[in-house]
């Protein structure tokens, strides 16, 4: 039932959300009670980006450029975007203000990679522990969280 009244604001306002990414955010929601839902660079910022931000006040365009030259390097197993809420009166869409860096670099590089995003902080770990849907770290690996 709930997952109908958010598609129905979103197509209200004309938005399209794709029904995997709803998904996707709605089952962990269900799922556990402890986490915020975390889902995929590509599946937060799908052809309905312009929809989609980071809780920042940097272009949506940046901060998609930015996070994909991350997710690209060799040392990053993945970018995964922590999605903050769904829908809300003021909102468009899904909002972020985290996102996790799972990475075999140090911290003082994952600063530097995420410097033109102007972070309030950058820790690692899991903000609120690790998400059940979370990947399983490649040998050496850590998780960084970037937050705004």
């Amino acid at each position: 039932m709930f997952a109908c009244v958010v598609m129905k604001r979103f197509l209200e306002r004309g938005i399209v959300l794709s029904e995997e990414v709803l998904v996707k955010i709605l089952s962990q929601a269900y799922e556990q009670n402890k986490t915020l839902p975390i889902v995929s660079l590509a599946s937060f910022f799908d052809e309905n980006s312009l929809h989609f931000r980071v809780k920042a006040t940097l272009p949506t365009g940046l901060t998609y450029r930015t996070l994909m030259s991350i997710q690209n390097k060799t040392c990053v197993q993945d970018v995964l975007v922590e999605v903050l809420q769904v829908d809300h009166v003021n909102n468009d869409g899904p909002v972020s203000e985290c996102v996790y860096i799972l990475t075999n670099g140090t911290a003082k590089e994952v600063e530097q990679w995420v410097e033109p995003l102007q972070p309030t902080m950058v820790c690692e770990g899991y903000l609120y522990g690790e998400p059940y849907n979370a990947p399983q770290l490649k040998h050496d690996y850590r998780v960084f969280a970037v937050k705004w």
